[in-house]
């Protein structure tokens, strides 16, 4: 295996059994993708101003999550796919599927009690294009044309997160701010699917990471500062990657991947302040 990702082997009861390095646990556990999540939902909430409750927090991590785990599961059962995470889940899909039932009816009960029914509509749309998806992925994968399945989850993934700010939407410049991040979420499944195979990403994700940022630097910087500084950031994060891929293992860059999607860490603290 390339790069510097180890595992390590020890022998119990005359078992070989590999550790794996503590790093990769979230990505394993699927829990890379809800923290990306409510990073980007709370960067949304507070430069568009929106109200953002503990329990649509809480509603947004379990979906994703669900959603993540459930998607997996069915990729290991059918052996389409054999990367570290989906070795995982075809070992433990007992615990995990149990896990992933109390998850699912816990997040509905919360979801028809507790959200405002405004918001319950907006999600159930999105909900809705989730289903469509596993259908069509995991149900007619012979009909999917190439790249689909990528544009598919980056769009689902956008519409989630920035659900709390489709009431605020008031211009085309808050308009292109979302457009842009579904961009940046495609960039990082269209990577994640190249470098997971141990190539460079297509070409496309360069021009498209080119594309975010000239139109974030130009269009955005007087209506929507804050995030325009994000996308921006993790565009160029995905491109400076691509250039070390294939100095790296798969899984390293698989985690990376996501880790340069975690820029709004860097500006939350302003954001609302400058929207």
């Amino acid at each position: 295996m390339k790069g510097n990702f180890r595992t390590y082997q020890s022998t119990h009861d005359g078992r070989t059994t590999t550790r794996t390095q503590v790093w990769l646990w979230p990505n394993l556990l699927s829990l890379d993708a809800p923290i990306v999540a409510l990073l980007w939902q709370v960067l949304f909430a507070r430069c568009f101003h929106g109200s953002l409750d503990g329990i649509s927090v809480v509603l947004l991590a379990l979906a994703v999550w669900l959603i993540y785990a459930g998607d997996r599961m069915l990729d290991a059962w059918r052996c389409t796919v054999w990367t570290r995470r989906h070795a995982f889940y075809r070992r433990h899909w007992r615990t995990v599927g149990v896990l992933w039932s109390a998850a699912l009816a816990i997040g509905g009960w919360l979801a028809w009690t507790q959200l405002p029914v405004a918001l319950w509509v907006r999600g159930l749309a999105v909900a809705g294009l989730v289903g469509i998806y596993l259908a069509a992925v995991h149900g007619l994968p012979r009909f999917l044309g190439a790249g689909m399945k990528e544009a598919a989850v980056g769009f689902v993934f956008a519409a989630g997160v920035s659900l709390v700010a489709w009431p605020m939407v008031r211009t085309g410049a808050d308009f292109l701010a979302i457009a842009l991040f579904c961009l940046l979420c495609w960039m990082n499944c269209v990577g994640i699917e190249d470098w997971e195979r141990g190539v460079r990403a297509r070409s496309a994700v360069i021009y498209a990471a080119a594309v975010v940022a000239l139109l974030a630097v130009l269009l955005l910087p007087d209506r929507r500062p804050v995030l325009a500084c994000a996308e921006t950031a993790s565009a160029l994060g995905l491109v400076a990657l691509d250039r070390i891929s294939e100095r790296i293992s798969p899984e390293a860059a698989r985690v990376l991947a996501d880790a340069v999607l975690l820029t709004p860490i860097l500006f939350l603290s302003v954001a609302g302040k400058v929207a």
